[in-house]
């Protein structure tokens, strides 16, 4: 994620908090015409995507040569985990074809390669076999989409093209209002790794080694960071309704655990704030944000 994306986002449409920032941002972030942000989501949708569907679908299919297998593939990678042998099983695609897709679809300007960090498996010796699961597990890097406004197309608006192009947004908006705020959540997490990057690295007088989403076979963690000084920093990105409590806290470090990681820092990122439990507990390593925190990524005044 590029701060100038969001920064260029606030100041173009100028939304009244930072929640109906990153809300809307996950859907036009990368959209480059101004939208009234007070206006209700449903009309900003019908006015600037639906409506206009065929050009924003000229766009955005021209140089797919209505290939299914790029479409389907990237459709995959929207709704997924984004995880490369889940894309491309829920693709129908080998691996051979996919990763054939996804460069041809990387020079093309859809996406980008977020690797993982995962090892590989260490054998006391030579011969040492492991439970069949594990030796069958395949380290998996992420896609990601260059810009929110392309990942929401693939993951909502493509595949209902039939029934848009008829002029019958309804099967669009019943699935947006189901999926959506679960859609929202990977751009919150987004914006909190920015965050990390952009404003707590130099806060805390560190030049950060590697930074994002960590995944393995096992385990998945929002944010890992690694720094310079020998530091590691987790975080966890909560983008419901309801205030988190001490449990999110208790399964982020469970998850430490199992990963032998004993963190120097934890994030807890959230749209509604904490339980007063969370707020009262004392512990140095300790960092609750809001998403209002983020605004300093807008450069606002």
């Amino acid at each position: 994620m590029d701060k100038k994306l969001i920064s260029d986002f606030f100041h173009l449409n100028l939304p009244r908090d930072m929640e109906q920032c990153i809300e809307l941002f996950a859907i036009f972030g990368g959209y480059d015409t101004p939208i009234d942000a007070d206006a209700p989501i449903e009309s900003l949708i019908t006015q600037h995507i639906l409506e206009p569907f065929e050009l924003h679908r000229e766009r955005f299919l021209s140089s797919l040569q209505d290939n299914p297998l790029y479409l389907n593939l990237l459709h995959a990678i929207a709704v997924g985990d984004r995880r490369q042998g889940s894309a491309y099983r829920r693709a129908r695609i080998g691996k051979e074809r996919g990763n054939e897709a996804f460069e041809f679809l990387r020079y093309s300007g859809y996406l980008t390669l977020e690797r993982s960090r995962e090892m590989p498996l260490e054998r006391a010796h030579p011969k040492q076999r492991f439970k069949k699961e594990i030796e069958h597990h395949k380290i998996s890097h992420k896609y990601r989409f260059k810009f929110p406004f392309l990942r929401f197309w693939f993951a909502f608006v493509e595949p209902f093209s039939k029934s848009i192009q008829e002029g019958n947004y309804l099967p669009f908006f019943a699935h947006f209002h189901e999926r959506f705020n679960a859609f929202v959540g990977f751009t919150f997490e987004e914006l909190c790794d920015l965050y990390i990057r952009e404003i707590l690295a130099p806060r805390f007088k560190n030049d950060l080694l590697d930074s994002g989403s960590y995944w393995n076979r096992e385990v998945e963690i929002d944010l890992l960071t690694e720094t310079m000084e020998g530091e590691t920093w987790v975080g966890e990105c909560k983008w419901t309704n309801h205030k988190v409590n001490k449990k999110e806290l208790r399964h982020l470090e469970e998850k430490c655990v199992k990963l032998s990681i004993a963190p120097d820092r934890i994030f807890l990122f959230t749209k509604r704030g904490f339980s007063n439990e969370l707020n009262d507990l004392k512990d140095k390593r300790l960092f609750r944000f809001s998403a209002e925190d983020l605004s300093v990524l807008t450069d606002r005044p």
